[in-house]
């Protein structure tokens, strides 16, 4: 049985319809993934299924029982609101009954004798539902859901207004996880999450017992992620069962069907008209006879005619040819950043060489984008040194689009970058990137992040740089953008470093894979597997203990388990102490509030009222890391028997 149905949706946006008689279901393991060229109305039609917007015709149904958690693009996200309390939220049910029980708890001091039995009735009822869907324990998850997805104990406090894209992509990851909704929808999760974030989510939804509809352009995670596709093209829908790259081969082997039906069509149109024609030549009564017949077959085949549908507008362009270089493009020697006392990175040594391509990988915030802004001279290290090789041209592809003027028009944008160029030659290279008719007029400041994307590519095209610099470039484009960039990168005849998460664009691009990491560059050899397995953590498996080992095997086995077992056991003495530490600490602060209280000292006592809370909150979290470690410790004794 459907948990949502979609049924003849159509939605236009002043004289434009976005698309219509759109009709589909999503069921209770569903994975879809929903994608189409930028401007489309992927997004909304996610807003739709939450019903933030209305649908102009037809309807969109919602089980009554299905709960929904959205992870949306972009967020409104308020300035006196910490991450903490942010993916809080996620709890809303929780949180408001623990304030039913608080309230209750204050009236009971007060309450007459009568309300007072209604008031202890409504408050058994209500803690025991409360206990029974985790109201105990939902503060304790929230945070090691955050400290699991990378952040630190002193983030949680931090407004959330305060992090950057990728970790705002992350907290709303925790706050949808939390939420254990039935329906999931997901408006481009992997925007600015890095590698271990991107695998940390393929690896949540593919073990999620509930539905999801994912829009995404990342190619690599449709694939591990969807087993159905839907896609707008044309303000129509085409759905597949499979995977991203299935959804590929069927839809083209559709269109081949198609386009042969049409031609064929056509060829039995004009062998009949040949017959028409014919037969009036003869101007015999019975031929006219023939000729109705011929006609009316003719005009049933047209009823059913219609040309095959032609691939969504997309943008086209070559990179001109670059000038030629020295053989050594950047070579870098001990390079290092810092930002007062926080090193980015250090002892980082990369040479790379005329015609590579090559991808710079790593966790957000590691300094990837520092070290693009180091070569083209934004930003000056703090250790170490660089140089650029002879004849060498940078052309550089921001992430963000700070550099374009706001209050300038599209056109202004362009003759500002460049001007010696006609503007007739302008209206030519914009009309390539989508950008037709009066839309050259449109400021800066109305764009959607895509479409200032797309002018920052072009300025790269026409700088006639022959080495490039790009810096996630394929983040605001969609699949069909993302493979046309990609087919004038490998015909780029000069130089790439790439700063990118795109499994699938480092798949089909890199000549080699450097991760940058605290103490410099990594590169691997070819026999110590992917570079991205540095950026992955993956769960320890259990390992079954073979029927027959061999000495050398039972030796390993055995010293792991002791090293194992010794750990369990350090961490419990280790926790004992924080334990007792916590302990006196809340003695000395007790004391202190009695001393504060006596003197009168309201707001400090109010202060160490609050610092005792805090104690006592880390106390409960210390006794369950305690319990964690003695069940870790006993488990690990039990194995030994065994």
């Amino acid at each position: 049985m459907a948990i949502l149905n979609v049924v003849q949706v159509r939605k236009e946006f002043a004289d434009r319809v976005l698309f219509s008689d759109i009709s589909f279901e999503v069921g209770p393991r569903d994975h879809i993934g929903l994608i189409g060229v930028n401007g489309c109305g992927k997004s909304t039609l996610i807003q739709m299924m939450q019903g933030h917007i209305r649908p102009d015709a037809g309807y969109i149904s919602l089980s009554p029982q299905c709960t929904v958690a959205c992870v949306e693009q972009l967020p409104q996200l308020s300035e006196d609101v910490t991450l903490y309390d942010f993916v809080l939220a996620a709890h809303e049910e929780l949180l408001s009954w623990e304030k039913e029980l608080n309230e209750i708890a204050h009236r009971l001091e007060t309450a007459a004798e009568g309300e007072r039995h209604r008031l202890i009735d409504r408050q058994y009822r209500l803690m025991e539902r409360f206990q029974q869907e985790g109201g105990l324990t939902f503060r304790n998850m929230t945070r090691s859901a955050l400290l699991g997805l990378g952040f630190t104990e002193e983030e949680l406090s931090r407004p959330i207004v305060r992090f950057s894209g990728g970790q705002v992509a992350k907290a709303m990851l925790a706050r949808a996880i939390l939420r254990k909704a039935d329906l999931l929808l997901l408006d481009e999760p992997t925007n600015n999450l890095d590698v271990a974030a991107i695998c940390y989510l393929q690896d949540f939804l593919s073990g999620y017992k509930g539905a999801y509809v994912l829009v995404s352009h990342d190619r690599a995670f449709l694939d591990a992620s969807v087993n159905r596709v839907l896609e707008l093209e044309n303000g129509h829908l085409i759905a597949t069962k499979g995977n991203y790259t299935r959804h590929v081969e069927l839809k083209m082997d559709e269109r081949q069907i198609a386009a042969r039906r049409y031609q064929q069509t056509l060829k039995e149109i004009k062998r009949i008209e040949g017959i028409i024609a014919q037969q009036r030549r003869w101007n015999q009564a019975h031929n006219f006879v023939t000729i109705a017949s011929k006609e009316k077959q003719i005009e049933r085949l047209k009823e059913g005619l219609a040309p095959p549908e032609k691939d969504p507008a997309a943008i086209h362009f070559h990179f001109r040819g670059a000038e030629p270089s020295g053989n050594e493009i950047i070579d870098v020697r001990d390079l290092g950043v810092s930002y007062g006392d926080k090193k980015v990175f250090q002892h980082a040594d990369l040479l790379i060489w005329k015609g590579q391509t090559v991808c710079l990988v790593g966790a957000n915030g590691c300094g990837k984008s520092t070290f693009l802004k180091v070569l083209t001279g934004q930003l000056m290290p703090t250790e170490g040194h660089f140089r650029l090789g002879a004849g060498v041209r940078l052309g550089y592809f921001q992430q963000n689009t700070d550099s374009l003027t706001p209050e300038f028009t599209i056109l202004q944008e362009m003759q500002n970058a460049f001007p010696h160029a006609l503007e007739g030659e302008l209206r030519n290279y914009l009309g390539a990137f989508l950008f037709r008719g009066d839309d050259i007029y449109k400021r800066i400041s109305t764009l959607s992040g895509g479409e200032r994307a797309r002018i920052k590519l072009l300025q790269l095209v026409l700088s006639g740089a022959n080495v490039l610099l790009l810096d996630e470039p394929t983040n605001h484009f969609d699949i069909a953008s993302c493979e046309v960039l990609e087919r004038a990168l490998e015909a780029f005849g000069g130089t790439i470093l790439i700063v990118t998460h795109d499994r699938y664009l480092v798949e089909r691009m890199a000549d080699r894979v450097v991760l940058l990491e605290k103490d410099g560059f990594v590169e691997p050899e070819e026999d110590e597997g992917s570079v991205f397995d540095r950026l992955m953590v993956r769960p320890v498996q259990k390992q079954e203990k073979p029927a027959a080992e061999n000495r050398n095997n039972y030796y390993l086995r055995q010293k792991e388990y002791k090293a194992a077992l010794a750990a369990a056991k350090q961490e419990i003495l280790k926790t004992e102490r924080a334990i007792e530490d916590n302990e006196k600490a809340q003695a000395e602060t007790e004391a202190a509030i009695e001393k504060a209280e006596a003197r009168g000292a309201f707001e400090e006592m109010q202060q160490l009222c609050v610092a005792l809370g805090q104690l006592q909150e880390k106390e409960s979290l210390l006794y369950e890391a305690l319990d964690a470690a003695e069940n870790e410790k006993a488990k690990l004794e039990k194995e030994g028997e065994a």
